[in-house]
């Protein structure tokens, strides 16, 4: 017999659909209603709280209104970029401009003010800060009144409405603004990485002679000098001066009558204008037209600079210091790059010159090698400082001169710089293994210490010289005497501890005659 419906726990497949299709349905409910519902009619309010609503920042074409300085201008959106075009043709600040444009449409209201009653009693009137904006072919519009009695806000009023509404305070803070704190300060608008040529000039004389460094990016992006010489620039020093164009920005514009009136020389004195200190021209990708701008004279304890298309602005005068002005500094002065972790081994040669049992200007070589061990750097029989080693390879693998004295010396003037024959040599290698074919790391050549100038010193067998920083005496075994001060330990009784392979004279001093720190 078969069991009664709904008895024995069995349940009628009709009554399951029905539950099934009730519980889908309250769920489309609360999610269509309740949920995304909610959400919606949350969204439907806060636009109801707007100003204006209905409308979107990036629609407002247009934007008037009198600055805290009392300039009344106009602001228009020009193939997507703000401009200045009355009183004057200037560039716009882009993010004050978006802040103002925002708050224009988005501006909501803490509340109205019930019953109204002559705007003037808000600040409403007539004297009332007023900003327009355009979308399209409409233009609306915002009055700010006076602050309310209570609760920090401020009463506004569309233009063209009586009805008055109150907002934060800090609401209205973006139209609170002089009209040059709404022009764009940036003076030049490339990228550093845009640009494929570049010349600087300056002036070298009273005469009017220049000097002038012409440079060239090449397609991996190296950039490299044509003139005044031909070689491989100084890739920091290029990068840098870019850098600083590009971020450069005005303490103060320049083209109101007063300033312009200022600028110009009077007779017999040449005007802030009529001067130049330095002087740039460059392209940029995908153009030949080259664009060009310089840094004149002062005014005001500031540097006048002239931008392309004649624009005229005031920098602080530090900025000049931002630019080198010597052909030198353009130009290539590494001495020694490479990998730290592939140093594996070190050969040094120490030369001093001693007087007596080795004879008259005889000279005796200190040569000592060092190895990459799993330990540390050592050398037998030298008792090297490993930690003094592995700072010189630090030192070693990122060498730059400060300056270049010659590109080339002829045995006498490289004999007065302790160069011919050098005070001391410093070679770092790859492989250690002297079966093996050594590939050389970095090669220096160290002549004499000038303790107003520098350490003179060459790159391996080239032919130029350079002069190293002062400071790195303290780093590298520039001599005998620093190389047994600064590098060697103390050593055993049994006599370990002398470098390898030496050749001195008997009896010589190795630290006699030395002109070293």
């Amino acid at each position: 017999m078969d069991a009664p419906e709904g008895a024995g726990g069995f349940v009628n497949p009709k009554t399951t659909g029905v539950l099934a299709l009730f519980a889908l349905g309250l769920g489309a409910f609360v999610f269509f209603y309740e949920i995304k519902g909610g959400l919606t009619r949350e969204v439907a309010i806060e636009e109801a709280k707007k100003i204006h609503f209905g409308l979107e920042a990036t629609e407002v074409t247009a934007v008037m209104l009198t600055t805290l300085d009392g300039v009344s201008a106009r602001f228009e959106r020009i193939e997507g970029r703000w401009e200045v075009v009355e009183p004057i043709s200037a560039r716009a600040d882009a993010t004050a401009l978006d802040a103002i444009a925002h708050a224009l449409v988005n501006m909501p209201r803490e509340g109205s003010v019930e019953g109204g009653g002559p705007l003037r009693g808000f600040g409403l009137g007539d004297s009332a800060q007023a900003i327009r904006f355009e979308i399209g072919d409409e233009t609306r519009g915002l009055r700010i009144g006076r602050s309310t009695p209570v609760g920090g806000h401020r009463y506004v009023a569309r233009l063209g409405d009586d009805e008055v509404a109150f907002v934060a305070s800090y609401r209205v803070n973006a139209f609170k603004r002089n009209l040059d704190d709404l022009r764009d300060r940036r003076i030049f608008q490339f990228e550093a990485g845009e640009v494929r040529t570049l010349r600087v000039r300056w002036p070298t004389g009273s005469g009017g002679e220049q000097t002038e460094v012409a440079l060239a990016r090449d397609d991996l992006g190296q950039w490299h000098l044509g003139v005044p010489l031909v070689g491989l620039a100084d890739q920091k020093v290029v990068r840098d001066l870019l850098s600083n164009l590009a971020y450069l920005r005005a303490e103060a514009f320049l083209d109101d009558p007063g300033a312009l009136a200022r600028l110009e020389g009077s007779e017999g004195h040449a005007g802030p204008l009529e001067q130049t200190a330095i002087r740039f021209d460059w392209t940029v990708e995908g153009s030949h037209l080259e664009r060009g701008a310089r840094i004149a004279g002062s005014i005001d304890n500031r540097r006048v600079i002239e931008a392309p298309g004649g624009r005229l602005y005031a920098i602080g005068a530090e900025r000049l210091d931002d630019f080198p002005r010597g052909v030198v500094d353009y130009r290539f002065k590494r001495l020694s790059s490479f990998e730290v972790s592939r140093a594996r081994r070190l050969e040094m040669e120490f030369r001093s010159s001693a007087e007596g049992g080795g004879g008259e200007g005889a000279s005796s070589v200190l040569r000592v090698v060092a190895e990459l061990a799993p330990t540390g750097w050592v050398s037998p029989g030298s008792g090297i400082d490993p930690d003094r080693v592995s700072r010189l390879i630090r030192e070693m693998a990122s060498l730059d001169a400060v300056d270049i004295v010659a590109d080339a010396m002829g045995p006498n003037e490289l004999a007065s710089l302790g160069l011919d024959p050098p005070l001391a040599r410093i070679r770092i290698e790859a492989a250690a293994d002297p079966e093996a074919r050594r590939e050389t790391l970095a090669e220096l050549t160290i002549g004499r210490f000038d303790p107003d100038r520098g350490v003179f010193a060459k790159r391996g067998d080239a032919s130029t010289i350079f002069l190293l920083p002062k400071s790195v005496a303290a780093d590298l075994p520039i001599s005998v005497q620093r190389y047994r001060s600064d590098f060697q330990v103390a050593t055993d009784e049994d006599g370990e501890g002398e470098a390898s392979n030496s050749h001195e004279p008997p009896g010589a001093d190795p630290l006699e005659g030395l002109d070293l720190p």
